[in-house]
């Protein structure tokens, strides 16, 4: 029985080619907790409690289209004080 052929390895991507887009009008969540000034765990599940305009669930979590920041922002007021917690 002859041996198999292993497969042809792909060269490995650059760090270059794995950074995110500029150019893309969309942002993650954590790119939206920082940019309004909430932790990510709590705006996400804000989000899941409120149906908002520019808010796309996917099957990976959230899109948020960036040019509705102002507006998810004023409709979800003030970041929530962080909770204390008792580990430490």
């Amino acid at each position: 029985m002859p041996g198999q052929k292993s497969p042809k390895k792909q060269e490995k991507a650059s760090a270059a080619e794995k950074a995110k887009s500029a150019d893309r009008d969309w942002m993650t969540t954590a790119e939206l907790a920082t940019k309004i000034g909430w932790r990510e765990h709590s705006l996400r599940d804000a989000l899941r409690d409120h149906d908002l305009e520019g808010v796309h669930r996917t099957a990976f979590g959230y899109k948020i289209d960036a040019s509705a920041v102002d507006a998810i922002s004023g409709a979800l007021g003030p970041a929530p004080a962080k909770g204390n917690s008792s580990r430490r």
